[in-house]
């Protein structure tokens, strides 16, 4: 299913974007311990993203991840992806909390958007909480301040030059939407975008299932009551996309009208995107 339709002649601006080049020349996506859910936006673990004509996303343009507190190993290999720029989606009150280690020769930019405080809620059973955490998601797309932060976040990406990388608390749900829409503006299938968004059960396991037991804990219950609240699943960014297309009718007018991006800023992210 294509999201977008491939009109901006976004091949014509590969000499423009600084990403050119292939695959081989691009540091291997490393594995961090204290940097949760961090990955490639175009490529989950392993090759680029397939999309709908055939080609393949470009690796080592865009990552994602949960707050970027790396320890000192970790911090040398996030050096070694020569990152030019550091985009936070979390409010101030959140990153004072767990303040970003940015790596040298990168810029900070924050995007303040409302974190989904999945600890306040209290679901009598797991249908409720599906049902509460896919209500917050579909907020993430309506919300007049989201709209704007996440427009401003997709600018940013497009005409920055250099490695890029993308995150919040967790590195779930506001930046599982962010790495949705870059997919989506590449014409990622929808299913291999679901299937991406779900990679964060596998990479985040370990904090996802103490995070369960703490909540579940707290209310006295199972974790499977409140697994939805912490594990991803189709069904909450098929929601996302769900509202985006009722309140928009196409991913075109979302990122023009929603989110008041402009075309050429949409062509550079397709041309920094597909190889």
């Amino acid at each position: 299913m294509a999201l977008l339709s491939s009109t901006f002649g976004a091949s014509a601006l590969l000499s423009a974007c600084g990403g050119a080049g292939d695959d081989q020349s691009v540091t291997e996506t490393p594995k961090l311990s204290t940097v949760e859910n961090f990955r490639d936006v175009a490529a989950g673990m392993g090759e680029g993203y397939p999309t709908v004509d055939g080609a393949r996303l470009r690796r080592g343009v865009f990552y994602r991840s949960g707050a970027l507190t790396p320890d000192d190993a970790d911090a040398a290999a996030l050096a070694r992806l020569s990152l030019s720029a550091v985009h936070d989606l979390r409010v101030v009150g959140e990153a004072s909390l767990a303040p970003d280690r940015v790596p040298s020769g990168a810029v900070r930019e924050t995007h303040e958007i409302a974190p989904i405080d999945v600890a306040a809620a209290a679901p009598a059973d797991a249908a409720a909480a599906s049902a509460w955490i896919v209500e917050r998601q579909r907020q993430l797309v309506t919300d007049p301040v989201a709209r704007l932060q996440f427009g401003l976040l997709l600018t940013r990406l497009a005409r920055v030059s250099g490695t890029q990388v993308i995150h919040g608390t967790a590195g779930k749900d506001r930046t599982g939407w962010a790495a949705a829409l870059l997919l989506s503006i590449a014409d990622v299938p929808l299913d291999v975008i679901i299937q991406d968004y779900l990679l964060t059960n596998t990479v985040a396991q370990t904090q996802i299932d103490a995070r369960m037991t703490a909540h579940a804990t707290r209310l006295g219950t199972d974790t499977q009551t409140v697994a939805p609240l912490y594990q991803a699943q189709g069904a909450t960014i098929e929601a996302a996309f769900d509202e985006m297309h009722r309140e928009y009718g196409t991913l075109s007018r979302y990122l023009a009208q929603g989110l008041s991006m402009t075309s050429a800023d949409v062509a550079m992210l397709r041309a920094k995107l597909i190889a």
